[in-house]
């Protein structure tokens, strides 16, 4: 497959539109659509205008060309019903994203060797907790003390936070991805999550697929993953600071007040109590029976979603600096050159 008939699929697949349907469209039969898509016919100029007329796209929509790396996904969190055309959909949207960051990275100079993370050996959840609790050392940040901004910590050290749009909700049930990729860690998770505490424990759990070097087959890596963002955005000694090492009761006040503090949810607040025997099953029971009738599955306060500034500002730097066109500035970000305009002024 070239990356014409690349972007061809994706953006038949965007439309949701069968070979069948888009051969109706175009007066071609589906035999003729699937094979500009696998790259057997190349579309010449003409025909990549019926193409662009038909899907209702720009003509530079079908031909823009990224070096694709090659990625092997197998970090790639999601649920069973995600499957089909929307995976593979999926997986090439995650693919063109980093292939575009690679792509800014590279133009900016920044060179592969700069972006190496430190691995924590770990063999079972105290090691997890462990490291944690180094990474927090690394990132200079008290175990005492929340951390208040975790996409703009990873993306100072060198991680890439690649957010893609949930077009349609088709995406819904994809949780997230790690991945080194080229020498570049990468972390993947959906756009337009409206629960920051989600999002943060999502990213934690990713960073702990990244940087956990798992020495026992037999324990489970997702759950292994899940005790180090625990412990990374509520460290032991900060919920034992705020909560006590042997608790009978709890009052909402408290839950409320660190989940607002240290931007979690209340559900992993109180899996943690019970997870460093601060309370017991009887009462995480019974916290867990409050929660679902007070506030249920949506908080009607959520913690506010953090955002990503760095692939955005990398390529206004490199517009700025006159390294690349507006017009490529504005195929990277996907926006008009009046909407780029809007949010730069340069001087």
């Amino acid at each position: 497959m070239n990356e014409i008939g690349r972007n061809l699929k994706k953006i038949r697949l965007l439309k949701n539109l069968s070979l069948k349907e888009a051969g109706k469209l175009l007066n071609m039969s589906s035999t003729a659509i699937s094979k500009y898509e696998k790259g057997d016919i190349v579309p010449n100029s003409s025909k990549l205008i019926e193409f662009a007329n038909a899907y209702k796209v720009k003509t530079i929509d079908l031909i823009k060309v990224y070096k694709t790396p090659k990625m092997e996904f197998t970090s790639f969190r999601k649920k069973k019903r995600l499957a089909g055309g929307n995976l593979e959909l999926l997986k090439q949207l995650i693919l063109e994203e980093v292939s575009k960051y690679l792509e800014v990275l590279d133009l900016s100079n920044v060179n592969s060797n700069t972006f190496k993370l430190k691995k924590y050996s770990c063999n079972d959840f105290n090691d997890a907790e462990k490291a944690a609790e180094k990474f927090r050392n690394f990132i200079e940040i008290s175990n005492r003390q929340p951390i208040s901004d975790l996409i703009n910590i990873l993306e100072n050290l060198g991680i890439i936070i690649i957010q893609v749009k949930n077009y349609d909700n088709r995406f819904s049930d994809f949780d997230g991805l790690s991945e080194i990729v080229e020498g570049v860690p990468v972390i993947v998770l959906l756009d337009g999550i409206t629960d920051g505490a989600r999002q943060r424990f999502t990213i934690a759990h990713e960073l702990g697929h990244l940087i956990l070097d798992i020495k026992n087959e037999k324990i489970d890596a997702e759950k292994l993953a899940n005790r180090f963002a625990s412990a990374l955005l509520m460290p032991k000694e900060a919920i034992i600071n705020e909560f006590g090492s042997l608790r009978k009761k709890i009052s909402f006040y408290e839950l409320n007040a660190f989940k607002n503090e240290y931007k979690v949810s209340y559900a992993a607040i109180v899996y943690r109590l019970k997870d460093l025997n601060i309370i017991n099953e009887y009462l995480y029971k019974k916290l867990n029976i409050f929660i679902s009738k007070n506030i249920g599955k949506n908080d009607p306060n959520p913690i506010i979603p953090e955002i990503s500034y760095g692939f955005k500002r990398i390529v206004h730097k490199l517009k700025a600096n006159g390294i690349i066109t507006l017009n490529k500035a504005c195929e990277l970000l996907g926006v008009s050159a009046d909407e780029y305009n809007r949010e730069d002024y340069s001087y």
